[in-house]
Order: C-alpha cells, then structure tokens, then sequence
C-alpha cells in the first residue's frame, strides 16, 4: 500500500513537473513571441525611421535642385536682357556718330538764310528729328552741359581757354554732345572748357 501511494506521490510529483515544465514552456513560448513581436516593432520602427529620413533626404535634394533651376532660369533671363542692352547700346552709340554729323549740317547753315529756305536742309531737320525721335524712344537722353560747371565723369575737356570774369571752371563750347542710356553714361560729350584767367 505504502508503495503503491510512494507510486502514487511519485506519480503526482511526476505529474507536477509534467505540469510546471508544460507551463514553463507555454510561458517560454509566450515570452518568445513577445519577444519576437517587440524586434519586429523595434525592425519595423528602424526602417520607419530609416524611409522618413531617406525621404526628408530627397525632399531637401529636391528643394535644393528646384531653387538652383530658378537661379539657372532667372541668371539666363538676366543674361538675355543684358546682351539685348549691349547690342542696344553699341547700336545706338553708332547712330551717335550720324547725328554729330546732322546737327553740324545744320549748325553750318544757320547763318544763312538761302540754305535754311532750301528743301535740302529742311530734309536734313526732318531727318534729325526723327532721329532724336527714335534715340528718346529707346531711352536715350541728351545731357545738357553748356553753360554747366566742367564734370569729369560726363564731359571730355578738349581744350581749355581763360575767360575774363570767371570765377570756375564752366563748358563754354559744346564739340560733340553727350548722352546717357536709360540713366547709365552712354558716350561722355566733347567739350571746351573755360577758365578763370590766371592771375597776373
């Protein structure tokens, strides 16, 4: 009998260790996928992590390659304005050349009255104005110096001569007038100056 209950306590504690190893599995598998589920969270988080700054990433390339197309765009803008002005400009100093000689057309027949009645020089006025016209169509003005103190950013001294009675150095004689292109200095004018006479 007393066997038979060792047996039977043998049995039961077989029966116990059965039943706590078969918990402490079930508990070991529990923890095991527990486990596995938190690095597959942890994995998952990394690669969250890992796709937002990859697309932070391009966002800023992205950013950056737009702004630097803008500056492309509005650099070649820029530089098509300017060749336009330059082309504009070297145009318009030439046609300089051809008033100079209109206006000393005209200045040579002022004090005569039988040229200034002819149809030829009332041709060679028509064509100058026409010229001022299109000069003052494409912003360019005349810089008004006679008279004017001696500057000289915007005037070229040809000659200098004494004159009585002046106190400074002023444009006494206009050779070749002066323009400026929308407020830029197109050609300096040719001029002479006069100066207070020296003192004896």
């Amino acid at each position: 009998m007393e066997e038979s209950k060792m047996e039977n306590g043998k049995e039961i504690n077989n029966e116990n260790i059965e039943n706590n190893e078969s918990i402490e599995t079930e508990e070991n598998l529990e923890n095991k996928e527990s486990d596995n589920e938190d690095n597959k969270e942890n994995e998952l988080n990394k690669k969250i992590e890992e796709l937002e700054n990859q697309n932070a990433d391009l966002k800023d390339k992205y950013m950056r390659a737009m702004a630097e197309m803008e500056n492309i765009r509005k650099r070649a803008a820029k530089e098509k304005i300017d060749t336009i002005k330059r082309a504009n400009k070297d145009l318009l100093l030439s046609l300089l050349n051809f008033m100079d000689n209109f206006e000393r057309a005209i200045k040579a027949g002022e004090n005569n009255s039988d040229i200034q009645n002819s149809e030829y020089y009332k041709g060679i006025e028509l064509i100058h104005k026409q010229f001022i016209d299109f000069i003052h169509d494409n912003g360019v003005e005349e810089i008004e110096c006679l008279g004017g103190e001696f500057d000289p950013n915007l005037h070229e001294a040809l000659t200098m001569v004494e004159i009585p009675d002046c106190e400074h150095e002023k444009i006494v004689e206009v050779y070749a007038k002066g323009y400026k292109l929308n407020d830029e200095l197109l050609r300096t004018a040719k001029v002479i100056v006069g100066k207070p006479k020296a003192k004896e």
